[in-house]
């Protein structure tokens, strides 16, 4: 149940200050210590189906990737070709 201010006839809504709740207008500011059940009446609840919810994220376990020996012989001669080719280029630019 919402209520009015009094004054103005604005609606007035909930403001906590310190261990208080006050009702409080929206239009001119006025004031007023709300009781328990009032204040009980302005709590939201909300209610979201599985139909609406979306997935985010999903984390999932690390997996560690081993090399075969095959893989890490071709991996070293890529990684030499590599460097041959790199050096060749930065000593032809140098002359």
């Amino acid at each position: 149940m919402v209520r009015f201010c009094p004054r103005c006839g604005g609606p007035m809504l909930p403001v906590k200050k310190g261990s208080e709740v006050y009702l409080k207008c929206t239009r001119c500011g006025f004031e007023i210590k709300s009781d328990k059940k009032t204040a009980e009446a302005y709590r939201l609840k909300y209610h979201v189906g599985n139909e609406k919810r979306v997935r985010t994220s999903k984390a999932t376990e690390a997996k560690r990737l081993a090399l075969s020996p095959e893989e890490r012989e071709m991996l070293q001669e890529y990684y030499e070709v590599f460097l041959e080719t790199f050096q060749e280029e930065e000593g032809g630019g140098e002359e």
